[in-house]
């Protein structure tokens, strides 16, 4: 079983999920709030990754963040 996705320069797999999926599924979301592994199952795709990409976000001013508990946090998008 071969995998067929793209890989990008350095050889790892070519992210498929855009940072507009992300936001999309962030704002159609019945919660204020959601967590990695909400997005990650929502968008099938792995909890590090859609981590990293909501840490991106955050960096880009995007989405905001907040600890619930050392291990909990919680991401949202800012009212405009």
């Amino acid at each position: 079983m071969t995998d067929e996705r793209e890989r990008d320069t350095s050889g790892q797999f070519a992210e498929e999920t855009t940072d507009d999926d992300i936001l999309t599924v962030m704002r159609e979301s019945e919660f204020p709030a959601v967590t990695a592994r909400w997005v990650a199952d929502t968008l099938e795709i792995e909890r590090p990754s859609a981590h990293r990409r909501l840490e991106a976000l955050h960096e880009d001013g995007e989405v905001e963040r907040g600890k619930l508990s050392p291990r909990v946090v919680i991401w949202w998008i800012p009212e405009e």
